[in-house]
């Protein structure tokens, strides 16, 4: 294969026929959605059982804050570090963690090792950090901006698409299971199996500079000395637009532990594979629909931006209110909810498919937000990494 630059048309854009497959926009996008199918997405596809399908809420809940935490430091410097080591060793290092966390889930499981669970969460939360650091600025550089809400809308079928292949094998493996509690253990060894091929998908992603895009326009991954990358960071990270995208991001995510506790509570085992299988949907609806909108050339720019804030913002404020129905009756009630449970069910069903349409949607409009305010790939992902962590 040879990495010549392939011809420019009269008008500018590059001749399709001389674009290379392995470096077109659309396969980079293929790869790092790969990369998080085998990797984050298996992780949520566990994560959608409540807290790994583990019995005891509390425990699950410590080992995920402590997950967050550290996920959260890595995904605001994490721009630091791929400035450094690159992009290719950034999302090779990326796709390791979450193969050791669902590790400690089977050992826990099967022999109760709770400190590995523990330390297990760690790492996946230092290496989901530095996956938010280096996907994102891919994901909004790469593309062509004429095109970037479609991608990222591949993207998020991509990266749901884990949960629904997850779900659907641990719908199949727990199906039977009628009371609350654990999966089954060959759930994890599956999903492990899964896991172990992301790092050699990530080695096929190309460097920035040798992506070929239709417009023509080269991506450029600058180098720049540790003052000078100190410096740059801490003013991205320090600037007003960061600091106001912040609170809408933390919201974005904030139903997840609070969704994943409810489901862990008052959910048997094969409701929440259920829920683990049909739930995905939502995300990948979500973000295909809010994709095709942004790139609609009959508005401009800004009224997109406006016109799917609004809406997206009365949605989430409407899903909350209903949350907060839904957890009284709950509360009250306190029952084990089975696919059978009639209302109840379809209430809590219903509502966790909403959540993760309106959130994936809202998520991907702000990424394209981001996409419009730089085309820098440093500093998109300071951005992206920032906004991830907060």
């Amino acid at each position: 294969m040879t990495d010549q630059a392939p011809e420019l048309k009269s008008d500018g854009q590059l001749d399709h026929s001389k674009i290379h497959w392995f470096r077109s926009t659309i396969f980079q996008i293929f790869v790092v959605g790969g990369v998080f199918f085998c990797a984050p997405g298996m992780y949520n596809a566990l994560s959608s059982l409540g807290a790994g399908g583990l019995a005891t809420p509390w425990y699950a809940n410590a080992t995920a804050a402590a997950g967050y935490v550290f996920m959260a430091v890595l995904c605001i410097t994490g721009g630091i570090i791929v400035s450094k080591i690159g992009v290719n060793a950034s999302l090779l290092i990326a796709s390791t963690g979450d193969i050791i966390y669902a590790g400690s889930l089977y050992l826990n499981s099967k022999n109760g090792t709770q400190w590995f669970l523990m330390l297990g969460s760690i790492i996946s939360g230092c290496t989901d950090g530095l996956m938010y650091a280096v996907e994102g600025p891919i994901i909004t550089s790469y593309p062509e901006p004429d095109r970037r809400g479609r991608m990222l809308g591949l993207w998020v079928f991509m990266r749901n698409a884990a949960p629904v292949i997850g779900g659907a094998i641990i719908f199949g493996l727990n199906n039977k299971i009628d009371s609350a509690g654990a999966v089954s253990l060959q759930t994890y060894l599956v999903i492990i199996g899964i896991m172990c091929a992301g790092p050699f998908i990530a080695l096929l992603l190309s460097h920035p500079e040798k992506v070929q895009r239709k417009d023509g326009v080269k991506i450029v991954f600058r180098q720049m000395g540790w003052a000078q990358t100190l410096a740059e960071w801490w003013k991205v990270v320090c600037s007003r637009d960061i600091l106001l995208l912040c609170p809408l991001f933390f919201t974005s995510w904030f139903y997840g532990s609070y969704i994943g506790t409810l489901q862990t509570q008052y959910m048997n085992v094969r409701t929440r594979a259920l829920c683990a299988f049909v739930i995905p949907f939502g995300d990948i609806a979500g973000g295909f629909m809010i994709g095709y909108f942004l790139d609609n050339k009959r508005l401009t720019v800004k009224q997109r931006a406006r016109l799917s804030f609004i809406g997206l913002m009365v949605l989430n404020l409407a899903l909350w209110i209903w949350t907060a129905v839904v957890t009284k009756q709950l509360q009250d009630k306190k029952p084990v909810i089975d696919w059978s449970s009639g209302s109840i069910f379809a209430s809590t069903f219903v509502l966790f498919i909403l959540f993760d349409l309106a959130t994936m949607a809202t998520q991907t409009s702000l990424y394209w937000i981001i996409g419009q305010m730089s085309d820098d790939f440093i500093a998109l992902s300071y951005m992206t990494g920032t906004l991830r962590g907060s």
